[in-house]
Parts: structure tokens; sequence; C-alpha cells
């Protein structure tokens, strides 16, 4: 298994940036996010799991796309980022259209 190398502080504030401007313009999906939250720390899908207090399993099946955590869990995750669960509008390609 090769090492891994944590990012340099210049590498993780570059992550931040282009996270941040992603989640604002509402372009990124849950699995992305997760990836890109965990990648900007350097660690592990199990250090990072354990650093949150969920299963490194939850982290696992959001990475991928196939979990269905809860709103708890997913909370406790993007806390340490400032971010928290909310509603959020659903892109359409279309423009709106007066109702």
């Amino acid at each position: 298994m090769p090492r891994r190398t944590r990012p340099t502080r210049d590498e993780q504030n570059a992550l931040r940036r282009t996270f941040y401007e992603r989640i604002g313009r509402g372009d990124m999906t849950i699995p992305e996010a997760m990836k890109a939250m965990r990648q900007m720390t350097g660690l592990t899908q199990e250090e990072f799991a354990a650093h949150r207090d969920v299963s490194r399993r939850v982290i696992q099946d959001i990475e991928r796309g196939t979990g269905n955590p809860t709103v708890d869990s997913l909370n406790s995750v993007a806390k340490l980022f400032g971010l928290q669960v909310g509603f959020v509008r659903v892109r359409r390609n279309e423009p709106d259209q007066p109702t």
C-alpha cells in the first residue's frame, strides 16, 4: 500500500477555496463533498471517521454514494467545516417558471 502524504498548508488552502466555491455554487454532491472534506484534512477514511465520531463504514458508503446517512451523521462531519445539513434548492436545467 503506497504511503499517503498529507497536503501542505498551501494545498489545504487551495482545496478549501475550491470546496467553498463549489458549495456556494451548489454544484457538489454529498459524496463529492465528503471526499473533498476528508482530502482537505489529509486523513484516511478510518481516521476521519474516528475524528468525527462516526463509523468508517458511514464515511465509505457516503463517498461511494451508496450510503443513507442520518442528518446527525452528516452534521457531525460538516460541523468541522462550518456547514450543516439544510434544505437547498434543486438545480434545474431550465429557468424558473412563475407559479
